[in-house]
């Protein structure tokens, strides 16, 4: 499952924080990406591209190691800069790979965008809720941001389900807000914010 479907470029804004780079939760740890992901994070996308693709588009059959390495120094370069911080999202007990979740996009108004994917075989446990409301969690409270923002397509059922049982407030419907392989989706946005985050899940 996914949110959001911005093919990701070198954004513009910056937070006016840092986050540290492990935040551990009740099940998951969730740990900046390091060269040695590499692997892990090729072999997770692969075997989940079927599902993720639709709204994801830089998840396909064809995704490479090199496609791989590419987006951990993207995520490694956004870090320094304070543009976005991506995050592997790891079980606490094992260690294995789960899947993804990050911030990106802060504006003037102290938004910011959270976008979240999880391997097939890991989804139906809430590690999609978990990590979403752990990372809003220290977006609010540590990057002091108003409200984080969750914005997916009317399509994706499955990151809906996810936004909702965050406890995010509903804020609006809009008409063409995503592009998903070339197609305009109607896309429905999501906010959490300090009074109705709960870290239960």
């Amino acid at each position: 499952m996914a949110a959001g479907g911005k093919s990701w470029r070198r954004p513009v804004t910056r937070f006016k924080r840092a986050l540290e780079p492990s935040i551990h939760l009740a099940r998951l740890t969730l740990r900046a990406f390091t060269d040695a992901d590499e692997g892990r994070l090729f072999q997770s996308v692969r075997n989940s591209s079927a599902e993720l693709m639709p709204f994801l588009p830089w998840c396909h059959p064809q995704y490479a190691r090199k496609d791989a390495k590419t987006w951990i120094r993207f995520a490694q370069a956004t870090w320094r800069d304070q543009t976005q911080f991506a995050f592997l999202i790891e079980a606490s007990a094992t260690g294995a790979l789960i899947g993804g979740v990050g911030l990106d996009s802060p504006d003037a108004n102290g938004d910011a965008n959270l976008g979240y994917w999880i391997r097939t075989d890991c989804t139906g446990y809430g590690y999609a809720t978990e990590a979403a409301l752990g990372l809003a969690a220290e977006g609010l409270q540590r990057l002091e941001l108003n409200r984080v923002l969750i914005t997916l397509s009317v399509n994706n059922f499955a990151s809906r389900q996810v936004a909702i049982k965050t406890g995010a407030q509903f804020l609006r419907k809009t008409t063409g807000g995503l592009t998903l392989h070339g197609v305009k989706h109607d896309a429905l946005v999501f906010a959490l914010t300090q009074p109705n985050i709960h870290l239960t899940v």
